[in-house]
């Protein structure tokens, strides 16, 4: 994430070594709701293929 130059790792790491804390936050903030979305889609996508019996 950080060796690249480009990318929210590499964003964050340069964020961090210039101490702007606001766009470290953001950047964080970025990073979970992305994660979030994702989480939610991969359950959709499970719950098509694999339907819960009750």
């Amino acid at each position: 994430m950080l060796i690249g130059g480009v990318g929210i790792g590499f964003f964050i790491w340069d964020a961090w070594n210039a101490s702007r804390i606001s766009e470290i936050i953001l950047a964080i903030i970025y990073v979970g709701i992305i994660g979030l979305i994702l989480d939610r889609l991969v359950d959709f996508v499970a719950r098509l293929i694999v339907p819960v019996e009750q």
